[in-house]
């Protein structure tokens, strides 16, 4: 990952959905587990879903630090 992939996301930081959710209810939250730059030679996040940690996904950096996706709610 360049210098400013790695700096700009960390393991543990939080993350929102910036859309709320069903019935207006604030989006899921996601805990950053892993970063990893993909065969592709994309950088991503691997997500744990903070209220049930069987849920996880693989969001690409880019992706978690668009603001019109993702707001970053807390470091830990």
């Amino acid at each position: 990952m360049t210098t400013s992939e790695s700096s700009s996301i960390e393991r543990g930081y939080r993350y929102r959905h910036v859309h709320p959710g069903l019935f207006g209810t604030l989006g899921t939250e996601w805990i950053v587990d892993a970063l990893f730059r993909g065969t592709d030679g994309v950088a991503y996040a691997r997500l744990i879903c903070a209220s049930d940690v069987t849920l996880r996904k693989t969001l690409s950096v880019h992706a978690l630090n668009d603001a019109r996706r993702f707001l970053r709610v807390s470091r830990h």
